[in-house]
């Protein structure tokens, strides 16, 4: 885990203040601004694939998506040109440009052997001619009309909040772990570390 506040930097061109310096914040606050969380599964078909979890406020960029990338394939076919082949990744884009997207490697046509990467784009609004509606805008209407669909269920809400009361009673043992970052950077360096340990890096929106 990596816990981290923003200090002081620019978003989009524009200054912002250090959280500790907002309006109403405890200049001694230690209230993390920024959690990134590598989590595994501990089931047969999901062991050694690890899930990295990020959030943050004052990030350059603000979305909401789940990228799913591929295990490198040996290269053997290519191994001879000395070309390296990119991760397959599927993209789902939660918000707010919704839709599904994979990016794949596939050979460009002729002889010879140079890959190249390529993009499948789905965007519900393009492909609809509408925007869909906002997520409160459908929970509400939903919970009008008594449709629980897309609600959780209460021992799935217990289980989520054991689990991040595990992680906040870890950090009330100890204060001195908290990371600075930038506003409008994409975190602390501690994040990217722990990517590094996978050799993997951080998605950018």
């Amino acid at each position: 885990m990596v816990r981290a506040q923003y200090g002081a930097g620019a978003v989009n061109g524009k200054r912002v203040a250090a959280y500790r310096d907002e309006l109403n914040v405890n200049p001694e606050s230690n209230t993390e601004t920024y959690v990134a969380l590598e989590v595994n599964v501990d089931n047969w078909r999901w062991a050694g694939v690890p899930f990295f979890i990020r959030v943050g406020k004052r990030l350059p960029k603000g979305g909401t998506e789940i990228a799913v990338q591929f295990k490198s394939v040996p290269p053997v076919l290519f191994r001879a040109t000395g070309e390296t082949v990119d991760d397959n990744v599927l993209v789902i884009r939660i918000q707010p440009d919704e839709g599904i997207s994979l990016r794949m490697c596939a050979k460009m046509p002729g002889s010879s052997l140079r890959i190249e990467p390529v993009k499948m784009d789905f965007h519900y609004g393009t492909s609809f001619g509408k925007a869909t509606p906002e997520a409160y805008e459908r929970l509400l209407l939903d919970a009008m009309s008594g449709d629980a669909t897309l609600f959780a269920r209460r021992d799935e809400v217990e289980e989520a909040w054991k689990f991040i009361d595990s992680i906040h009673e870890a950090w009330r043992t100890r204060s001195n772990d908290l990371a600075i970052y930038s506003a409008g950077a994409w975190g602390p360096s501690e994040a990217d570390e722990l990517l590094k340990r996978h050799e993997a890096t951080w998605r950018r929106l």
